[in-house]
């Protein structure tokens, strides 16, 4: 299995770890060898640094070196305006493709690519990972099997202290041109995602508020000041198809917090939390025994062809990329089909994004039915 990546950032390299990893961690007899063939990314530099890292055989920085035709699967981790473009490129050239949330900076992009890839018979896959937490697969499970009896509430909270601090200098993602939002496009998305996704119910209405707090940066390449015109922050308010409610909260301005996500699911009998900073541990309350239990499933348990890490370590964020690979690599080389957020999710994921957007811009709730 041939695999190009397209990108040298954050995303990439934990995509490019993640697919590394896989020789290491599956333990199941006929999954396919995975090559890592080609990079690309827009520096010589630092493109070449990140494919001498990871092991890639080629790197490059031109589209026609890159797009020869010759990829089963291109991983996109590029920035957001650059999704769809690649996404279309690389289903043309042959490849299936994963692609970095959010699936693109607009939904008619995302329908494009999404109608390209079923014309052409590919498959792909979105970096929705928050799905394959273990503790995101075991509240999914639990509420299914309605040990919660009917969802009343969602809540969730997502932040860390990246854009807290005023003498943080400007980057892409403060763009709306290139990021298509602020931080509910880089990070609101799961957790928008997790409030379908976990109580099986669809968003019916939403209403967003965002906030600009820092609305001017230092630009590192000229030293003079640039504006800022995506949300630091960011609140939404939704309405599930049963009567359910809920909210989410996105910030890059959390100073103490460097990367955390909380969510919780209340009922009529009972509720449940879990957060990314304990990803195996479960925590449910149940009014039948009025007390809160804890627990614990390790991604090994969750995922038995692991053969590492160890059950109950915390292995963090980048492992959720680990699960998503290996089941898209297992579902596109026929070996079996496996459960990962597919482009249609990331299609319906843009759609809450964008109504969310739209929201703020109007200053009254929009309705997704």
């Amino acid at each position: 299995m041939r695999v190009g990546i397209i990108g040298s950032g954050w995303s990439a390299n934990a995509q490019a770890w993640a697919l590394n990893a896989l020789k290491f961690t599956v333990r199941e007899s006929g999954f396919p060898q995975v090559e890592l063939a080609r990079a690309m990314s827009s520096t010589p530099a630092r493109v070449e640094s990140f494919a001498r890292q990871y092991g890639f055989r080629e790197w490059t920085t031109k589209e026609e070196e890159f797009f020869r035709g010759d990829l089963d699967v291109v991983v996109i981790a590029s920035p957001n305006n650059t999704h769809a473009y690649y996404s279309l490129r690389a289903l043309e050239a042959g490849a299936h493709i994963v692609v970095e949330k959010p699936f693109a900076t607009n939904v008619r992009d995302a329908e494009e690519v999404t109608l390209k890839a079923e014309r052409l018979g590919r498959k792909g896959a979105i970096c929705l990972v928050s799905r394959l937490l273990p503790a995101s697969v075991a509240a999914r499970d639990l509420i299914a099997r309605g040990d919660l009896g009917d969802v009343r509430e969602f809540r969730a909270v997502i932040a860390h202290a990246k854009h807290a601090y005023p003498d943080t200098p400007f980057e892409w993602r403060m763009s709306k041109e290139v990021a298509g939002g602020g931080v509910f496009a880089d990070l609101g998305v799961h957790p928008l995602d997790l409030s379908e996704y976990l109580t099986g119910q669809r968003i019916r209405r939403i209403w967003g508020r965002m906030y600009t707090l820092v609305g001017e940066r230092v630009d590192p390449r000229t030293g003079g000041k640039v504006k800022v015109d995506t949300e630091d922050v960011g609140f939404a308010l939704i309405e599930l198809e049963r009567n359910a409610v809920g909210s989410v909260e996105a910030s890059k301005v959390s100073p103490g917090f460097e990367e955390q996500m909380r969510v919780e699911v209340h009922g009529e009998k009972g509720g449940l939390r879990f957060s990314i900073a304990e990803p195996q541990t479960l925590y449910v309350f149940k009014r039948e025994t009025a007390r809160v239990e804890k627990a614990s499933r390790g991604f090994e348990e969750m995922y038995p062809w692991l053969t590492w890490p160890a059950p109950k370590s915390f292995e963090g964020w980048v492992y959720a990329y680990l699960i998503l690979l290996k089941h898209f690599i297992e579902d596109v080389s026929g070996l079996r089909e496996s459960a990962y957020p597919t482009l249609r999710d990331g299609l319906r994921n843009q759609i809450l994004l964008n109504s969310f957007y739209e929201s703020c811009f109007k200053g009254e709730p929009v309705s997704l039915e």
